[in-house]
């Protein structure tokens, strides 16, 4: 063998990426459907299913016709109110006696982290939303809720503010549960962490396993290889100690 005077350093070709995937790639494949599983599983046994009810609530309503300078204050002023109905729909007058009127078992606390309430952009329109365990229940809740609501609201800002515009619906899915989606990403996520996993351990590899590895790292030529070298040393050795035991 030829020495020289210094190793080079070593580096990582797009090849050298390649053969880790194609040397682990069954690995690398299956790892995702059994992420996706243990995934499943964890949701299914963990999280008990809530089904979301939806009601609307339409914010100044007017009955009679105005100018456009009033209807444009209006449509201001709902906006403006908006943030104050929310806050009336999730308070205590409001929350408590839903309670005490569906004899619910819930608590306040609970019951205020089930309900959600959106705006969409430029409207006057307030979508209430419950999450219960089944969807009559959340539909009731929902419809109860936006009733003591109006009349609250009503109550609290002296004049008719707000009205029922639409009943909760019922969805028979569960809306706490993951998407195809998700399951998905977690499928892609868990594959590219075991494919990470193998690459670094092969940046961290420091061992020299064939003629290759010598003339790259050691910079060294190699002139021949004795075949089945391995096997001969585990016969040699395995035959020494036989006749060691033998002596003794």
């Amino acid at each position: 063998m030829k020495p020289m005077d210094a190793a080079p350093a070593r580096c990582v070709t797009i090849g050298d990426f390649w053969n880790i995937f194609v040397r682990h790639v069954w690995t690398i494949v299956l790892v995702a459907p059994v992420a996706v599983a243990l995934v499943f599983a964890a949701v299914q046994l963990a999280i008990p299913p809530l089904y979301a009810s939806t009601a609307t609530l339409y914010i100044l309503h007017q009955d009679e016709e105005v100018g456009a300078a009033s209807t444009a204050s209006d449509f201001s002023l709902a906006l403006n109110v908006v943030n104050d109905c929310t806050y009336l729909l999730k308070s205590h007058a409001v929350l408590d006696e839903v309670i005490d009127e569906l004899q619910l078992t819930v608590d306040y606390e609970e019951l205020y982290d089930r309900v959600s309430t959106a705006n969409p952009d430029d409207t006057r329109i307030l979508e209430v939303t419950v999450q219960a365990e089944t969807p009559e229940l959340a539909k009731e809740i929902v419809d109860v809720l936006c009733e003591i609501g109006q009349e609250k609201i009503t109550d609290a800002m002296g004049f008719q503010q707000v009205h029922f515009f639409e009943k909760g619906t019922l969805d028979s899915e569960p809306s706490n549960r993951i998407s195809a989606a998700y399951y998905l990403l977690i499928g892609m996520i868990a594959s590219v962490l075991v494919y990470s996993a193998f690459l670094i351990a092969f940046l961290l590899r420091d061992r020299i396993d064939t003629a290759e590895d010598v003339q790259q790292y050691l910079g060294l030529d190699i002139l021949g290889e004795i075949p089945n070298a391995d096997r001969a040393a585990r016969k040699a050795n395995r035959f020494g100690r036989k006749r060691g035991d033998e002596a003794r």
